[in-house]
């Protein structure tokens, strides 16, 4: 049944402000659609049932703050995906008995959401179904479990409760409608003929709701605004909460709580870099899991830290360099946030940890998984076991690859290849130094002779072709010892040449993302066409 249209407002309440209390409009069962989930990328072409972030290409806030921007089917306003509709008022995140509502839940578009392996540490995104369907199926919410209140978060003297799941939280409308969050563009939302007692939030039993969202996380991010200075100063020391701090961020980023997102991330970024002291064992960088790498970047790119994306980033490209962490946990995350080291080196490592039948290898991070330990495939590996439980723990759980990516790793093998083709018969140039007299007939003829004779050492090659990092160090350590060299260049010369090898290696280092590039989904249509007709003849 539709609830009368009366107009009235209620004062807030003495005690939910230690400011002069400001007059807002407020409007009937009000339901907020929270921002997008801390992973969520907005794209123009997305549609219900996409695929999981395909096609983006960075991370970050819609609002233009620190993170980047996307653009947005509706012109979004704010990250919680509310967008105006032409008669001015917000839709998709705010609504009210007021407002005209959507025609169905299943007929709604449905934004792109980057969701991280193990959704459990990770929030999904706030949907927000109109409240007339859900009676339509249900009725008045009477299959529902009863709510129970908060055992922290359940303030008598607050005026708006809150309903998240199961849980009741009863908080003050100042604490919440702060530093321009989501929650203050929901309260001043304008209510007409609405009498108090419907106005949703004022009680029990008419509470706002938030679809989506956990109760566990909400409580986070109440604990955050809530908190007095010594309680906030734990999270500056080395036994802080790392994984209570990355909840905060998402969450204040979620919601807007711009000043508390700074706030949280900056603390974030100061405990991990071991700024306080080293964090505990289980956050330390130099011994954590892919899992938790992937985590705290995910957060730094969401909330637009540039030092804790690139400290992150380059811990986790030492350790997939070292065999340490796999490196197929690195590829969606790079692909997507288009961070061209870890990217590169990314598929560099996958493509040298490659076995027969392009068999990816296993999941399990640690030195004791890599391919030089689990041999060329794991069939082999599995023959040698007599038991299905022995052959599980010795081969580990089986990796996946997307078609994407296998096809940049294709790719990346074949440009290498003719990398190295190239690199082992043209030696790295280098100009003639102070002092050598004898440099272009003498110098630089040795330097290039002695150059392809290593190139093709038994040292040298022992090394896949496409591992030209590999086969380029191998050279440098021999070049360095080589007689011919020490004899033949003059001692100016020899240490510029073998500078001039460092630039080399630096510069493939530099553009090792590049090769992997997918050449087929790359190539012109015309191509493509013009070879399927000649195909067909």
């Amino acid at each position: 049944m539709t609830e009368p249209h009366v107009s009235h407002q209620i004062p807030p309440s003495p005690s939910a402000s230690p400011e002069p209390p400001r007059k807002r409009p407020r409007t009937s069962e009000r339901e907020l659609g929270p921002s997008p989930s801390p992973h969520q990328i907005s794209s123009p072409s997305s549609s219900q049932g996409e695929a999981s972030g395909s096609g983006s290409s960075y991370l970050g806030a819609s609002t233009g703050r620190q993170g980047g921007s996307f653009p947005d089917e509706a012109a979004s306003d704010d990250r919680s995906g509310v967008r105006r509709t032409p008669d001015g008022m917000k839709a998709g995140g705010l609504k009210g008995k007021g407002t005209e509502r959507p025609s169905a839940p299943e007929t709604q578009d449905t934004e792109m959401v980057w969701q991280p392996e193990g959704g459990a540490t990770s929030s999904a995104m706030a949907v927000l179904y109109p409240r007339h369907g859900e009676q339509a199926d249900h009725g008045e919410d009477e299959d529902e479990d009863a709510p129970v209140r908060d055992g922290e978060f359940y303030i008598d003297s607050a005026d708006c409760v809150i309903r998240v799941e199961d849980t009741l939280f009863r908080v003050h409308r100042y604490f919440l409608g702060r530093d321009s969050s989501a929650f203050q563009h929901m309260f001043s939302m304008p209510m007409d003929n609405v009498p108090p007692e419907n106005t949703e939030g004022c009680s029990d039993k008419n509470p706002i709701r938030l679809y989506g969202e956990s109760a566990e996380r909400f409580r986070a991010l109440l604990s955050v605004i809530y908190d007095l200075p010594l309680q906030l100063q734990t999270y500056n020391t080395p036994a802080a909460d790392v994984e209570r701090l990355l909840t905060i961020a998402e969450m204040t980023n979620k919601y807007h709580f711009a000043s508390i997102e700074t706030w949280a991330v900056d603390a974030l970024y100061n405990v991990i870099s071991g700024l306080h002291g080293p964090p505990q064992k289980q956050y330390q960088l130099g011994s954590c899991s892919s899992t938790w790498m992937k985590r705290l970047l995910e957060v730094a790119l969401l909330c637009g830290h540039e030092p804790l994306r690139n400290y992150v980033a380059d811990k986790w490209v030492e350790r997939i360099r070292k065999r340490n962490l796999r490196p197929v946990h690195a590829l969606d995350i790079a692909d997507r946030s288009r961070m061209r080291r870890l990217q590169g080196y990314a598929y560099y490592v996958q493509l040298l940890e490659m076995g027969d039948g392009f068999d990816p290898g296993v999941t399990e991070d640690g030195e004791q998984y890599a391919r030089s330990r689990l041999g060329a495939t794991a069939t082999a590996l599995a023959a040698v076991n007599a038991s299905a439980d022995s052959m599980g723990d010795r081969l580990g759980t089986p990796a996946v690859l997307s078609h994407e990516q296998k096809q940049r790793l294709l790719s990346g093998h074949w440009s290498l290849t003719r990398l190295w083709e190239q690199l082992r018969v043209s030696a790295p140039k280098f100009q003639r130094p102070d002092g050598c007299t004898y440099h272009q007939h003498g110098c630089l003829q040795t330097w290039a002779t002695v150059w392809k004779d290593v190139g093709k050492t038994e040292t040298t090659l022992r090394f896949p072709p496409v591992d030209v990092l590999g086969r380029l160090e191998a050279m440098r350590e021999q070049l360095y010892m080589h007689a011919d060299l020490s004899c033949a260049l003059t001692p100016q010369c020899k240490r510029t040449a073998l500078d001039a090898l460092k630039v080399t290696v630096k510069e493939v280092q530099e553009g090792l993302a590049d090769h992997f590039a997918d050449l087929v989904a790359a190539e012109p249509a015309g191509g493509r066409s013009a070879r399927a007709g000649e195909s067909s003849l």
